[in-house]
């Protein structure tokens, strides 16, 4: 009977905890990241919880529109600029089959582009190869897709990717299917397992007794 119980529901119990912890601790690393950007853990929690309803949109995923947020606020954009920036460029590559992944390389070139202070034909090309209707919007926002002729305009990195976004405002909304619908699953579950982890540390200290455990074996 013992052996019954581990195999069945010990052994189980203890891989869920284990998922949870994980899943707790992801949680809490984009919580953190937030945090460095906004400054207080208050500030921090109340974009994640605006981050998170963003991301059910199509395009998006909740890491990526965090990773994406960070990375815009690291140069200069506001938290509510950033989301902006995130729900209309997860719709324009959405609308083009596009997925969260691409969403993240999107934001890391934006990043790029706008500490670099000036729009570059290799960040271009790096952006269209992720979000095909690049070319379009940028017709739309400049009346051009000359990265000379933007460059002669005198537009930063910054002032690209907010018109870029404008543009992409006007862009038919992008239903979300079968494949959005898995994704908001994903993210709600692992949102779920991560307070379970979070109970399961607060009531049986595992933080502690990971630190402990390193402790001992880099005393050994």
């Amino acid at each position: 009977i013992g052996n019954d119980i581990t195999t069945s529901l010990s052994i189980p119990l203890g891989l869920a905890g284990v998922g949870a912890i994980k899943a707790a601790g992801d949680i809490e690393s984009l919580t953190l990241a937030l945090k460095s950007q906004l400054g207080t853990a208050e500030a921090a929690a109340t974009e994640l919880n605006k981050l998170t309803e963003a991301a059910k949109n199509p395009g998006l995923g909740l890491e990526q529109a965090v990773r994406g947020s960070v990375r815009l606020q690291g140069v200069g954009f506001e938290a509510e600029e950033a989301r902006k920036v995130l729900v209309q460029m997860g719709n324009a590559i959405a609308a083009t089959g596009g997925s969260a992944q691409e969403l993240d390389n999107v934001t890391r070139q934006f990043a790029q582009m706008t500490s670099k202070g000036r729009v570059l034909q290799e960040d271009v090309s790096i952006l269209s190869e992720n979000m095909p209707g690049l070319a379009q919007l940028m017709q739309k926002a400049f009346g051009t897709q000359s990265v000379e002729a933007i460059r002669a305009m005198g537009v930063s990195g910054k002032e690209f990717v907010l018109q870029i976004t404008r543009a992409a405002e006007e862009l038919p909304r992008v239903e979300g299917g079968i494949k959005n619908s898995i994704g908001n699953a994903l993210d709600s579950l692992k949102q779920s397992a991560a307070k379970v982890g979070l109970a399961i540390n607060s009531a049986f200290n595992v933080t502690g007794g990971i630190e402990t455990f390193s402790s001992y074996v880099l005393a050994i």
